[in-house]
């Protein structure tokens, strides 16, 4: 009986290769003193050993680099500007602080409709649509230049907002990448791009037609009104008061009492799916933590509000605060019919029907009242802070420009105080 020997396979002077099951697995000892493998197994030894042999033809050309970091630099190579992007803003929900559900929506708005997937004119337009698929390792200022020279091409003065928003994306999106090792500099930088655009004078409201809009408006939603047009509350601060942020105040004597409305959380609504709902939050600054006297005029309507439309039960709201999600049951001051919290789309639409009822002008909108508020304050001489501290906002520059307007009116009297003035025959 002939016995047959099994060959013996000679040692390699490089790397081994051992089979796993039907699977080939490859290693060797780099010149940094560590083992390092492909990641992956092979399905025949030809191809183990071809890979060793690639490898040993890097050290001996000393181009070699370890695999995992080629690797990476592979996979990084192939980034888009598009999917780093969506990349970058995903990190941004995982932080230890996450960024609010509202301003997530924001940021992955002003991204899709300005660079992965324009709207409108650009969207036909390659030196917009273009920059999505440029690879982030090859962007180039002249890159970004095209990009926002398209941008100012194809969208409007009114459209030129949201497009300084993508601009800010893109370029935080970028600082990252840096930081990251993933590109040398950062290539977005156009002059001018990250400033506010001017924004065109907006419609002032007269006190007649704020008053005229608080009759139209249906009885469940004056309070509501008089808060956002009398009071400068954004639409969110005034939709997520509960009843335990209205403090109403006898005085002995007195037939009214005063009425005090504490600001300390903002409803923004989200969609997801398609589905819109409103999610609690804390203001956005510091600033918007504030207590609100009620004028005079409208503590009537705060006291029939409190009588006729509080739900007598609580409303269950959805609340993203200081880090923490879930829902939690208030006392909303102000529901639709059914108990629910009002959708600010829903309001918007009432205001609307009932500036049309009123005969007002169809420019007036909910963030009119700010507008409103802020040029009568300064009239009565209230100084900036004092403004600020009111309508909660910090920024007196954005008071200054986009908020303060001089009524006609008010014009007049100013020169007719100056004639009041002036010494002789007219004095």
């Amino acid at each position: 009986m002939t016995t047959t020997k099994k060959k013996r396979r000679s040692p390699r002077d490089f790397g081994k290769v051992a089979k796993k099951g039907k699977r080939f697995y490859a290693d060797y000892l780099g010149p940094d003193g560590a083992r390092h493998t492909p990641g992956h197994s092979f399905p025949t030894r030809i191809d183990a050993d071809g890979w060793l042999s690639d490898e040993r033809r890097l050290i001996d050309l000393d181009t070699w680099t370890p695999p995992a970091q080629r690797k990476k630099a592979q996979q990084t190579a192939a980034v888009t500007v598009g999917e780093w992007l969506n990349t970058f803003h995903d990190g941004l929900t995982r932080r230890v602080n996450p960024l609010k559900p509202s301003t997530m929506q924001n940021y992955r708005r002003v991204v899709k409709v300005r660079i992965t997937a324009p709207y409108g004119r650009g969207a036909n337009d390659p030196d917009v649509t273009f920059l999505k698929d440029v690879k982030l390792v090859e962007l180039t200022k002249a890159d970004v230049h095209r990009w926002w020279d398209g941008l100012r091409r194809n969208y409007s003065e009114q459209g030129a907002n949201v497009s300084m928003q993508a601009y800010k994306r893109l370029k935080a999106a970028c600082a990252e990448a840096v930081e990251r090792e993933l590109i040398p500099t950062n290539p977005v930088s156009v002059r001018g791009a990250s400033h506010v655009p001017t924004p065109k004078e907006k419609y002032l409201p007269t006190d007649k037609e704020i008053t005229d809009i608080l009759d139209a408006i249906p009885a469940r939603y004056r309070v509501l009104t008089s808060l956002i047009l009398h009071h400068g509350l954004r639409i969110g601060e005034a939709l997520a008061l509960e009843t335990r942020h209205v403090t109403i105040t006898p005085h002995e004597g007195a037939s009214m009492p005063s009425v005090t409305v504490t600001v300390e959380q903002n409803a923004q609504r989200i969609t997801d799916d398609g589905h819109n709902y409103m999610v609690v939050q804390t203001p956005k600054t510091k600033a918007g933590f504030r207590t609100i006297p009620i004028m005079a005029t409208d503590v009537p309507y705060f006291l029939d509000h409190l009588e006729k439309y509080v739900s007598d039960n609580d409303t269950v709201l959805r609340f993203d605060m200081h880090g923490k999600r879930g829902n939690f049951p208030a006392r909303l001051l102000t529901t639709t019919s059914t108990g629910n919290m009002l959708l600010d789309t829903s309001y918007r639409s009432a205001l609307q029907r009932a500036v049309a009822k009123a005969g007002a002008n169809p420019a007036i909108h909910p963030h009119a009242g700010r507008r409103w508020l802020i040029t009568r304050l300064a009239e009565q001489g209230a100084h900036l802070k004092e403004i600020g501290q009111l309508l909660g906002q910090d920024d007196y520059d954005t008071i200054m420009d986009a908020y303060m307007s001089v009524r006609a009116e008010r014009t007049t009297s100013l020169m007719e105080k100056v004639a009041n003035t002036l010494e002789g025959d007219n004095a």
